[in-house]
């Protein structure tokens, strides 16, 4: 039982800043972490949709709102996923060689084309947020996206070669019980997918698809590109997914 606390700890601890009790950090703590790390998601899915409810209750304008969309996400990841997302980018607009982009990967420092992507994205996300304020039908089920990027993200670390014989991504991977965070988030996937389609029909199924296309793809870049996967391309993947989540839910949202 004590290492699947810590394994929740370690989850937490890692990818949130929500404070947590100090643990020991070893082999077996981490064994069951990526059990635990789509439930980051459902604690920043909670909290948007708590955002959302206070932005109704005072009557607050959709830039307001979509600005507290856009930026809480970051404030429970601490902008990990995000910094994924950045190194990703200035790897992929290199167009070098897999070794050099892994390379870049690595580098501590930010180019152009990170900045350019991680600009861009932000305000693809809080125009989304905005138009969403206005037509909210589908706001829940935009919410229940971080829980399901963050399902498909632990599945693709435990299930995709590394790229690499070092970083977060080759170190987890390695100490992970791969078969229980496969059973634990292939379940959690499952369920919520369950869950999801009952109240919102094809809404649900539209944001399912597009999941699986966004997973699909990530597959193919990781295979193609990079060998493999890091720990900075499965953030580049969850916010990827996240983005395409939202997109569908504003659309799909003004089409209802």
């Amino acid at each position: 039982m004590k290492k699947w606390f810590d394994g929740f700890c370690a989850a937490f601890s890692m990818y949130s800043t929500v404070p947590m009790p100090q643990i020991q950090w070893e082999q077996d703590t981490m064994r069951y972490l990526f059990c635990f790390f789509p439930w980051v998601g459902a604690l920043t899915g909670g909290l948007c949709l708590g955002w959302a409810w206070l932005c109704r209750v005072l009557s607050v304008g959709p830039m307001l709102f979509a600005g507290g969309m856009t930026l809480l996400p970051l404030a429970v990841s601490g902008g990990i996923h995000l910094d994924g997302l950045v190194d990703t980018a200035d790897a992929l607009y290199s167009r070098r060689e897999t070794e050099k982009k892994l390379e870049i990967l690595k580098d501590p420092h930010v180019g152009a084309f990170g900045v350019i992507v991680c600009g861009g994205y932000l305000l693809a996300a809080f125009a989304l947020w905005g138009q969403l304020y206005e037509t909210p039908r589908l706001l829940s089920l935009c919410c229940a996206g971080f829980f399901l990027s963050r399902c498909c993200s632990a599945l693709a670390v435990v299930s995709f070669p590394a790229a690499k014989n070092s970083g977060l991504a080759h170190l987890f991977s390695g100490y992970a019980d791969q078969k229980a965070v496969r059973i634990c988030c292939g379940c959690d996937l499952a369920l919520a997918g369950g869950l999801l389609i009952w109240p919102f029909g094809w809404a649900a199924v539209a944001v399912l698809a597009a999941v699986g296309i966004v997973f699909a793809g990530f597959w193919r870049l990781c295979r193609k590109q990079f060998g493999g996967i890091t720990g900075d391309l499965a953030g580049f993947f969850l916010q990827i997914t996240e983005l395409a989540v939202l997109l569908v839910c504003t659309f799909g949202g003004m089409l209802g």
